[in-house]
């Protein structure tokens, strides 16, 4: 059986993304600002951020698959809904950042929409993980231990605990919580 850790409370989410959408509304203030979130992990943090900006936005969804090929990672995009980015600050929100090589993707992608700007805002920044030169200038959490996340929109394949309002890591061998 799998038992589950409690990270972060859905009460210390909530202050969390609270000060980031402060600081967003100020940072881009007067700005047309667009929410990029990326299918399936960065929904739930979309949807909190996006109720706590203080200003108008815009947000759409994509969906980005990596896997392994011969020369290494091969990135594709699955989904995108037909939008406008042109001259508006583009904030790309993803659940988990580690390589960087799926948000490098990403950017090289959008940029041909020509944006006046793209950043990265992670829920878990893992910068020690990082495969390309890439920096999320917001994030959520940085201090997160090794080991499997759910809650929060995190899931996996069997989605058990996605729905939970805090962000856990996942032990195996103990019962669940």
């Amino acid at each position: 059986m799998n038992g589950v850790r409690v990270l972060y409370t859905a009460e210390e989410i909530e202050a969390r993304v609270s000060e980031l959408a402060a600081r967003i509304t100020e940072d881009y203030s007067g700005r047309d600002v667009a929410l990029v979130g990326i299918l399936k992990g960065a929904a739930f943090l979309l949807a909190d951020l996006a109720r706590h900006i203080r200003m108008p936005l815009h947000f759409e969804f994509v969906d980005v698959t990596a896997s392994r090929g011969e020369r290494g990672e091969v990135v594709s995009l699955t989904y995108a809904t037909h939008f406008n980015l042109k001259g508006r600050h583009v904030l790309i929100l993803k659940d988990v950042l580690h390589t960087g090589v799926t948000e490098n993707y990403l950017i090289t992608h959008l940029t041909q929409l020509e944006p006046a700007s793209i950043d990265i805002l992670a829920l878990v920044d893992k910068p020690q993980l990082r495969s390309v030169n890439l920096a999320a200038r917001y994030s959520l959490f940085t201090d997160i231990p090794e080991g499997y996340l759910v809650g929060y929109g995190l899931g996996g394949d069997s989605d058990e605990h996605v729905n939970r309002p805090e962000l856990c890591l996942l032990e195996t061998g103990t019962p669940s919580s």
